[in-house]
């Protein structure tokens, strides 16, 4: 029997088209995947649209038909990834969804990614732990970064908090009176389509819900992770295995942007994808791990 997985990528970009081009047209080549694109409200998507015009692959490109301001640590990011997860869920039936950024990139051959995801077919890939106020402080306070007079005020009430000794808010959520233990740190997943319907009907009809995440730092960092958990698919998930490989930089400066010189690390990972891949940096890389062997 033909081991066969369609994957449906959820990509989130706001810069560098020229790399998100390099990323469609390795994840498009086969026709085993589609690429659904969400563009921050914020730039202009004229760049991106022209680069990935005419692309070759079989597999099939398609932006988002909305589209949202996307800030550092607010909650856009969240709405863009369950839009693009619906428009992918109405376009066609996936048995993969799989959440990237626009400077993300494959590690590993089109045929290892089908045959991991078919081996693990009932399995949901989330690097997650419950996580607490006491490990994390700013889940006791309150957060607006999409509205940034709110978030100077509440930037203003939380140090006066804290001044006093006082905490802003529970570090769990209450849903139809259960206590939600918040799970992360968890920005990116690759879930089943299964699992993808649940959550994106659970996003859909629990307002009171998101509007807790709403109203926190970085609500992507924990959204998911912690309503999945608390679902019927927390057997299924698989929180120690990370599949996304990132090399930090020393003195928490960020993620290192990746060159040739990284290849012998990635290509002996045993992750699937890695960031952070960027144009005039990572090309050469791209070709190595693009054809499997070192140069």
């Amino acid at each position: 029997m033909e081991k066969h997985i369609k994957i449906a990528y959820l990509v989130i970009a706001y810069m560098d088209s020229e790399q998100l081009k390099r990323l469609a047209l390795r994840l498009t080549r086969t026709g085993d995947a589609d690429v659904y694109i969400h563009i921050n409200a914020s730039v202009d998507i004229t760049p991106f649209q022209k680069a990935l015009a005419d692309m070759p692959g079989p597999g099939r490109i398609i932006f988002s038909r909305e589209r949202y301001r996307i800030v550092w640590a607010g909650y856009g990011i969240l709405q863009a990834s369950f839009s693009i997860m619906e428009q992918a869920l109405q376009q066609d039936s996936y048995d993969r969804i799989v959440l990237l950024t626009g400077l993300d990139y494959p590690v590993k051959p089109d045929e290892q990614i089908q045959e991991f995801f078919y081996e693990h077919k009932d399995r949901e890939f989330i690097h997650a732990s419950v996580v607490s106020g006491e490990q994390h402080s700013h889940l006791y306070y309150y957060a607006a970064r999409d509205h940034r007079f709110l978030q100077k005020c509440l930037q203003t009430y939380e140090r006066l908090l804290r001044k006093m000794g006082k905490k802003g808010k529970h570090d769990y959520v209450m849903h139809e009176g259960q206590k939600y233990l918040l799970h992360g740190i968890a920005p990116k997943w690759a879930i089943s389509g299964e699992c993808a319907s649940y959550l994106l009907d659970f996003y859909k009809k629990n307002k009171k819900f998101n509007r807790y995440f709403q109203m926190m730092h970085a609500p992507d960092d924990f959204y998911v992770a912690t309503v999945l958990f608390h679902s019927r698919f927390r057997s299924r998930i698989e929180s120690e295995k990370d599949i996304f490989r990132i090399i930090w930089l020393p003195e928490d400066k960020g993620a290192k942007i990746l060159a040739e010189e990284d290849y012998p690390e990635l290509a002996g990972c045993g992750q699937l994808y890695a960031k952070k891949f960027q144009s005039g940096y990572s090309e050469g890389l791209q070709r190595m791990l693009d054809q499997g062997e070192e140069r």
